[in-house]
């Protein structure tokens, strides 16, 4: 379905939401330079999650920096403490400010906002984050549940969500998609997920995490009977839980397997045993594979036969006997097959 054109209309309406925003009239921050000895970290934060590869990608820049211009460009984001006023925490600049760690500067020049409220905190970092660079989805997933919380909201719910995302910048709206998906795991599961894989620390990456929210949807929608054996967040942790255990490498990529196992648990008829063995791991991967593709194949014999015998029929025909009646069946059925080809060819690809 084509996207409807943004009208004036509908912009007025997300900047009236976004001039709600709490961090709407802030007080200008204070120019500061400031002891790195005073500066917490917020523990709300996920900018200070060492599992995301954000740090790890801007590191090499943030240290030319440093080289050539003596320091960060920007200063780092500090508020003052809500119980310690003469101590301060860091709203962003975590990459800026570890570095000045390991040079180990004593000081560094900061903007200093008041005292924030946690809502304040999450709006302000995010806005922040947008303003230089997307922020990563799996990240911003962790302050929406924390505002989500706060505002006492169902960030798994379709209106919540956009209400929470009402407050953030186009560079977090615009990851809309990408944060539907993901709301949809359980919050635990949120802090393994990254964009990229790191099986040492055992993170997930986003592209694999899709791909196995299309299996979960794919038990869901072709055999709910199953699924319903794992209620709630039940059935995701079990389809993360078969791929720690490495069910899914069947001696190749894991992503190739699960897009296997994904289609044919689309083909098989609904609440097949062997859908239920893949749920539950008791069949290996590979026999799962050898007898679904075995059923498929079973199932759809009798098209194979149906066109082998349109295919003699055809051969044989005199098309200038042809009735009108017949001649319209024919072409009935040849654009019912025109368009099933063309589904085919777009599933393949």
């Amino acid at each position: 379905m084509a996207s409807r054109k943004r009208t004036d209309a509908d912009i007025a309406a997300v900047q009236d939401q976004l001039r709600k925003s709490p961090v709407r009239n802030l007080p200008a921050p204070e120019n500061m330079v400031v002891d790195m000895e005073l500066i917490d970290d917020d523990p709300t934060n996920p900018g200070a999650d060492d599992t995301s590869g954000r740090y790890d990608r801007r590191a090499e820049s943030i240290s030319d920096s440093f080289d050539i211009l003596g320091g960060p460009v920007l200063p780092v984001v500090l508020c003052r403490s809500p119980e310690a006023p003469t101590r301060f925490m860091i709203v962003d600049g975590h990459g800026r400010r570890d570095e000045a760690c390991r040079r180990n500067q004593q000081a560094i020049k900061a903007l200093v906002f008041p005292p924030l409220t946690l809502e304040q905190r999450v709006c302000l970092r995010q806005t922040l984050n947008a303003a230089q660079e997307p922020f990563d989805p799996p990240l911003i997933l962790k302050d929406l549940q924390l505002l989500a919380k706060l505002r006492k909201l169902d960030i798994r719910n379709e209106t919540d969500l956009r209400a929470l995302l009402g407050d953030m910048p186009y560079n977090v709206r615009k990851h809309y998609a990408k944060l539907r998906l993901l709301s949809r795991w359980p919050e635990a599961v949120a802090d393994k997920i990254g964009i990229d894989d790191d099986d040492k620390l055992g993170i997930l990456g986003f592209e694999k995490v899709k791909e196995l929210d299309g299996l979960v949807t794919a038990l869901k929608r072709s055999h709910p009977g199953v699924a319903a054996k794992y209620p709630g967040d039940a059935l995701y942790k079990q389809v993360l839980s078969l791929y720690h255990s490495g069910y899914f490498r069947n001696g190749g990529r894991s992503q190739e397997a699960i897009r296997a196992a994904r289609k044919f648990l689309k083909k098989l008829p609904k609440d097949h045993g062997l859908a239920a063995g893949l749920a539950g791991g008791s069949i290996a991967f590979g026999e799962f594979q050898q007898a679904a593709e075995a059923q498929v194949q079973a199932g759809h014999q009798h098209i194979v036969n149906l066109c082998k015998d349109i295919t003699v029929l055809l051969t044989d025909l005199d098309p200038a006997t042809l009735t009108a009646p017949e001649i319209r069946s024919i072409e009935r059925t040849a654009n019912l097959m025109g368009k099933v080809l063309a589904e085919i060819g777009a599933a393949a690809r």
